[in-house]
């Protein structure tokens, strides 16, 4: 995606500090002063998308019994900063997972470009990048709460296919995202999460939507 390259040069241009950050780190499990962490795991995604939707994003007013599958798996990976106990600046990518559907149309809209009669189907992936911000409790805590929200730039890409033909589609935006989350210490600098996070998807033209999902991450501080 072209942010990638953005958010990679953002990285590199941190490293000097989380390098000082690193070398002023004493033996305590926290200290007062800036701190880098990295994060990644995988979870479940639900995406908010009905037979409604299908029509409005996908239709052309010949679709009927129109079967959807909404249900999917995903992942995320980020960089953390965290400027004191309770607040990080966090920015990575996440999936979110795929989506599909398919539908039967009548032909009555191929004079005007629309489905052939027959079987329709979609399939779409959809991910993106993130920047957002983390208020927790202190990390010299074994167990702790957290919530996050920000922006999420995220592309859905996929195919479209009718009993005479196929192509590609891609849509994109930017948009809220926010979750809840606990997390559980297993080492002195290593934890596990476990978030709820809701990503709105919504280009104000084609697609209207949202996912919803459940995250394990693990979270490693330097």
């Amino acid at each position: 995606m072209k942010t990638l390259p953005l958010l990679s040069l953002a990285a590199v241009s941190l490293f000097p500090m989380f390098a000082e950050a690193d070398h002023l780190r004493s033996g305590q499990h926290y200290r007062s002063g800036p701190a880098m962490y990295v994060f990644g795991g995988l979870g479940v995604s639900s995406f908010d998308f009905d037979r409604s939707d299908f029509r409005y994003s996908f239709g052309d007013g010949s679709l009927s019994n129109i079967t959807l599958d909404t249900e999917s798996s995903g992942g995320r990976i980020g960089f953390g900063f965290d400027f004191s106990p309770e607040l990080g600046l966090e920015f990575g990518y996440a999936s979110l997972g795929s989506l599909s559907g398919s539908a039967i149309s009548d032909g009555s809209q191929v004079l005007t470009n629309g489905f052939s009669a027959g079987r329709v189907d979609m399939d779409a992936d959809a991910d993106g990048v993130f920047l957002g911000i983390n208020v927790h409790t202190p990390y010299n805590e074994p167990f702790g709460l957290f919530a996050r929200f920000g922006v999420y730039s995220w592309e859905i890409d996929g195919t479209l296919e009718d009993s005479s033909r196929s192509g590609r589609f891609t849509v994109e935006g930017t948009d809220p995202y926010a979750g809840i989350g606990v997390r559980m210490d297993i080492a002195q600098n290593a934890s596990l999460t476990l978030a709820y996070d809701h990503y709105i998807l919504d280009d104000d033209e084609s697609i209207k939507t949202a996912a919803d999902t459940f995250s394990v991450d693990m979270v490693l501080r330097f």
